[in-house]
């Protein structure tokens, strides 16, 4: 019987946090949400959905503190660049990932990132698309999140047939915010699947929070405050993203890969 109990609990549990948190069901702050994550009850329910989904089979990434020279040379890109607000390509030459520089801009610079493989992008309009929970909008998208960005921006939109399975979400603690993502890309498609692309920083006071918290959206034109190009080999998980039958449904999807790592 608890053969049976636990896994139908686990998958429940799972459902109800991708339905609610991920898509999107109900509402949040972030800021508050990390306010209330690193105090009494939200510490102690955050451990424990860490343990939790520690168990799963999500790729991971963690926001770790950076070093004092790391931040500084992330600061002198930040003036020379994106201050300007003049949409200009940032010539980046340091050592370190880009997602992480950018993961720092997002953090405290109060901006947005958007993933493309349009490289000339000058204004942003808004197009009929759906949310991450399925509802109808007309807005520019973008994203608080730049792995999740990432893949959007280096995933080959042009030529590929199929759909294109991912959750993000995060949960903060009181040293680092830890990150969960499950990327899929159909497993049929016989193309490249992977481009250069673009990721484009935008202003964060443009945009309202979708219909998850790593997703914001804006209903009017939104210049590009700067950009930088991306290639397939600096996206984190490129050789980890999974293929899926695109025949089977997508809960079921989701579910066996996260469960039985299949």
């Amino acid at each position: 019987m608890r053969a049976i109990i636990l896994p139908t609990i686990g998958i429940w549990l799972v459902f109800h946090y991708m339905c609610g948190s991920i898509f999107g069901d109900v509402e949040c702050d972030p800021v508050s949400m990390e306010e209330k994550a690193v105090k009494g009850d939200g510490l102690l329910i955050n451990r424990l959905k860490i343990l939790f989904f520690n168990r799963l089979h999500f790729l991971k990434s963690s926001d770790r503190p950076l070093a004092p020279n790391v931040i500084e040379q992330f600061e002198t890109i930040y003036e020379q660049y994106i201050v300007k607000d003049s949409g200009l390509w940032i010539d980046y030459d340091l050592d370190y990932p880009k997602h992480l520089f950018l993961q720092y801009l997002i953090k405290v610079k109060d901006v947005l990132v958007h993933g493309s493989n349009n490289p000339d992008i000058e204004i942003f309009e808004p197009r009929n698309q759906t949310l991450a929970n399925n509802k109808p909008v007309k807005a520019v998208f973008a994203a608080s999140d730049a792995i999740w960005s990432l893949y959007f921006a280096v995933i080959n939109r042009s030529e590929y047939q199929g759909t294109l399975k991912n959750l993000c979400f995060s949960i903060p603690t009181k040293k680092e915010v830890k990150r969960y993502y499950y990327f899929s890309v159909n497993q049929d498609f016989q193309g490249e699947y992977w481009r250069n692309g673009t990721m484009y920083i935008l202003p964060k006071s443009a945009f309202a929070q979708g219909g998850s918290r790593e997703e914001w959206i804006c209903q009017d034109k939104v210049k590009p405050l700067a950009k930088i190009s991306v290639t397939p080999e600096e996206f984190p998980f490129l050789d980890q993203v999974r293929k899926h039958d695109e025949n089977m449904a997508h809960v079921k999807v989701v579910l066996t890969a996260l469960f039985w790592n299949k």
